[in-house]
């Protein structure tokens, strides 16, 4: 109200201006350069006027635009922690908010008005494996992630491992064995399936995605992600919403990652697939011990993330 009050006092003083410069060029006894340059000034209030009036109503169409923009992001946020009450679709792998991560994702829906989170992951060590086939057949949405020879998740944790020697014993070794006993059995021979097929071990680090209601307030998150080592984040998506309004997306993610290819063109990393072998216990013990390094690095981000969000955006 006070813009349009400050807009209005403007055009009506020089609207005021222009009638006072008519007045004068109607008076009698003005010498013609008198008369031509009261006209001259005439023209000068008229086009000063007309833009003011012209920028008046450019600011109230961008005020009403950025109110529908605000009415369609807060339906939609709306819509989105409704679900997430009701632990439904969080649209991560799981489906659901993972524990280690839930503290974050409430702290941002509930605090701030301006963004909203679609979907998220502590982070985790997988056993992930991958591959294509050459049927021309589209692979179901499930599929295509892992692709249609892929397996897909064999083991995987959100927790770092408590017992090292333990977790490589009892779970990961167990695991290859039952990928393994899997694999001697497919048909070999598919070019597509040589070149693609990949068994990964791998650590990714916490990622959630955050819907932003404007390009400045995804500005501000991503300033309070760089500042706790969340160097791997951004806007990944600014797709429309309407035809005139976008939808703003950004992870919030970081570099600390390692992904170690154990099976790859139909040959194992070492060689051999005797994984109760020293060879195999020493790969996969000094690579649960360096994962555990990123497990606590990644804890530490989460923590320093909440902090600069409540330091920058609360206070």
């Amino acid at each position: 109200m006070e813009v349009r009050r400050k807009e209005t006092s403007v055009c009506s003083l020089l609207w005021a201006e222009i009638n006072a410069t008519v007045f004068e060029l109607a008076s009698d006894g003005r010498s013609v350069k008198t008369s031509a340059m009261s006209l001259r000034r005439c023209n000068s209030l008229f086009c000063s006027f007309s833009s003011a009036a012209a920028s008046g109503m450019a600011l109230s169409q961008q005020k009403q635009q950025r109110r529908v923009s605000s009415a369609l992001f807060m339906e939609r946020r709306e819509k989105i922690i409704a679900d997430l009450r009701e632990n439904r679709n969080d649209k991560s792998l799981a489906g659901r908010i993972d524990p280690q991560v839930a503290p974050l994702v409430h702290f941002i829906n509930e605090k701030f008005h301006c963004y909203v989170t679609s979907s998220s992951c502590a982070g985790r060590a997988s056993l992930f494996h991958k591959g294509q086939v050459s049927a021309a057949v589209a692979a179901p949405l499930a599929q295509r992630k892992r692709g249609a020879f892929g397996q897909g998740t064999l083991f995987q944790t959100h927790d770092p491992f408590s017992d090292v020697e333990g977790a490589v014993e009892h779970e990961l070794i167990p695991a290859l064995e039952s990928f393994s006993a899997w694999r001697k059995q497919q048909h070999e021979g598919d070019p597509l399936v040589y070149e693609t097929e990949l068994l990964q071990f791998k650590f990714e680090p916490m990622i959630v995605h955050v819907l932003c209601e404007t390009m400045d307030d995804a500005a501000r998150l991503l300033q309070c992600a760089s500042e706790s080592g969340q160097m791997n984040s951004g806007v990944i998506s600014c797709s429309r919403w309407t035809s005139e309004h976008r939808k703003i997306t950004c992870c919030i993610t970081s570099l600390l990652c390692v992904d170690v290819a154990l099976f790859a063109q139909g040959r194992w990393l070492l060689g051999h697939a005797s994984f109760s072998s020293p060879e195999w216990k020493a790969l996969l013990t000094n690579t649960v011990v360096h994962m555990n390094t990123l497990f606590h690095a990644n804890e530490v981000r989460r923590s320093r993330f909440t902090c600069e969000l409540q330091r920058r955006l609360l206070f």
